[in-house]
């Protein structure tokens, strides 16, 4: 078998490239072999090359053999990968707090191992969970445990299943196979930019949850973990097991924490416990969203509208002036969403702050992306106590500096939903006027974002310095980046708040807390993590890890791809 990478015309109107009629012969041409050597060309990746407007081009990376070979395998590895322990698993009980990826691949890894664990989410299931949704986007009735970041599936769900992960790490393949075993397209195998859309990654966690519940897992909707059960008695406090918001207790441990970053009372929780955080570094700004025709035509040209390219895409990235950064303040877009939807994704009352998905389809006729600028760890200047949350204990927990970035959060997402009105609508302003720092002139009367929108000054709304980078990130966008990005079409929906979590849950090299034993922060909520793909690798590697330390030495199969 060879490997080898073939580039293509692409066809407008035509098929997609893996079944291009001209492959075979340029990939045989490319190869020096004549057409009737060629056996099976497998197509293993592929990028559209659409800088050359005139003469764009399709990217393929192809597994080929001759014709006396046998083809490529196609063959996908189970859902659950059955292993061996080295021994028996004895008296482990792991814990998982969280369904989002990093919870579920977690328990996955359990699964493979065949080890039971309890697995616990604040949110409903996701029939559930999607009437909970409509409802916050139809009538602006928000459900403070079950929303668009918490339940089954997690934030993940909701925010459109886009998969592409800077990552190289060798376990991103595996992630991708699960999900195509979960139902999946297989095009995510091989495209640049796999993406599974919101209304495929529903049923998807059906069949996950039962394959758990085949494994023997214990699975609990609708119950937050309120506390960790702690044996003092060591020379590091242990961790037994949790307690829940009824009073219920879990016994048993290992415990992986894979809340997301949206479980602020998980994080005021942890600090009344002293288990060891710190600040990091995040971003904070607003939504942007313009007609897909226009980002169609600017990125694509000729190709804008072919079906088979589908809708497109940007990417931006900034640096800008900063009087109090001597290196510049970055500005950057965060998770691009085209055809896509603003979303409202509060979790607590009275706050709001927005997200952004798409369907499989991406046919909404809109594509959004926050526009975000860099907060460092050690600026939180515009952070007071008498803005923190009216929880007292968690207002004395920020005053020690680790939730600094929560608070300014929280502080940000009280603002907007006042200047909505209060009832989720949420403020926006003409994205000219935003950059120019005026009231804005009239907004659309076609726009994604549900409840609805009303007019708001965004360049009021946020920290003045942060507005300042957006301002001058998105002059640079348009003369630099993106022609057309400042159009007079185009709005920003206020505020995108939590691209990641302002906390980091410290972790020593065996993935457990420095100061808890016991406890296995993980992911996006730990501050190790950002996205689907890097946090269900997180979630596996920290369930593999407690099967180190349990000396449960993993056998792993041997799989031929």
């Amino acid at each position: 078998m060879m490997s080898l990478e073939v580039r293509l015309p692409v066809l407008l109107g035509g098929p997609p490239p893996e079944s291009h009629p001209d492959l075979p012969r340029l990939t045989a041409q490319a190869l020096n072999l004549p057409l009737d050597a060629l056996g099976a060309v497998v197509v293993r990746h592929r990028a559209l090359d659409a800088r050359k407007r005139r003469s764009p081009t399709w990217v393929l990376r192809v597994d080929v053999s001759r014709i006396e070979e046998a083809p490529p395998s196609t063959e996908l590895p189970p859902l659950v990968r059955p292993r061996k322990l080295a021994r028996s698993a004895g008296q482990l009980q792991p814990i998982i707090v969280g369904m989002g990826p990093a919870g579920l691949f977690a328990a996955l890894a359990f699964a493979d191992a065949g080890v039971r664990c309890t697995v616990i989410d604040r949110g409903d299931g996701v029939e559930a969970r999607s009437l909970k949704v409509r409802d916050l986007r139809g009538a602006g009735k928000l459900d403070a445990e079950s929303n668009l970041c918490f339940g089954e599936g997690g934030a993940g769900t909701y925010s459109d299943g886009k998969l592409y992960t800077r990552s190289k790490h060798p376990r991103v393949q595996e992630v991708y196979e699960r999900l195509v075993a979960l139902g999946a397209g297989r095009d995510i195998l091989f495209h640049a930019h796999p993406h599974v859309g919101s209304n495929r990654l529903i049923p998807m966690m059906k069949v996950l949850r039962l394959a758990l519940l085949e494994a023997g897992h214990r699975i609990l909707f609708g119950r937050r973990v309120d506390d960790l059960l702690i044996d003092s008695s060591g020379a590091l406090p242990q961790i037994t097991g949790v307690q829940l918001d009824d009073g219920t207790e879990v016994q048993g441990g290992p415990v992986i924490l894979a809340t997301g970053h949206s479980a602020r009372d998980t994080y005021a929780m942890l600090a009344r416990r002293g288990v060891a955080m710190q600040r990091k570094d995040f971003a904070i700004g607003a939504r942007v969203e313009h007609p897909q025709a226009l980002i169609d035509a600017v990125q694509l040209g000729p190709l804008a509208g072919d079906e088979v390219v589908g809708a497109a895409e940007y990417f931006l990235t900034q640096r800008v002036a900063s009087a109090d950064l001597a290196e510049g303040r970055g500005v950057y877009s965060f998770c691009m969403c085209p055809g896509g939807y603003v979303l409202p994704s509060p979790t607590v009352q009275g706050r709001l702050n927005v997200n952004g998905m798409s369907n499989a389809g991406r046919g909404s006729g809109f594509a959004n992306a926050a526009l975000v600028a860099q907060v460092l760890a050690d600026e939180f200047y515009f952070a007071k106590p008498g803005d923190l949350n009216a929880d007292p204990d968690f207002g004395a927990h920020v005053a020690n500096g680790a939730l600094l970035g929560v608070a300014l959060q929280e502080r940000i997402e009280k603002a907007c939903f006042v200047a909505g009105g209060s009832d989720y609508q949420a403020p926006a302003q003409n994205l000219l006027s935003f950059v120019a720092g005026r009231d804005s002139a009239a907004l659309p009367e076609r726009y994604t974002y549900r409840p609805g929108i009303r007019p708001g000054r965004i360049d009021q709304l946020l920290p003045p310095r942060i507005v300042q980078a957006l301002q001058l990130g998105a002059r640079q966008v348009e003369h630099s980046q993106l022609r057309g990005y400042l159009s007079r079409d185009a709005i920003i929906v206020g505020a995108e708040t939590t691209t990641s979590s302002p906390v980091r849950i410290v972790r020593g090299s065996d993935r457990q807390s420095v100061s808890h034993v016991g406890l296995y922060p993980c992911a996006e909520g730990a501050g190790y993590a950002g996205g689907i793909v890097s946090s269900a690798i997180d979630g596996l590697e920290a369930a593999e890890a407690i099967l180190l330390a349990a000396g449960l030495v993993v056998v792993l199969p041997e799989v031929s791809l």
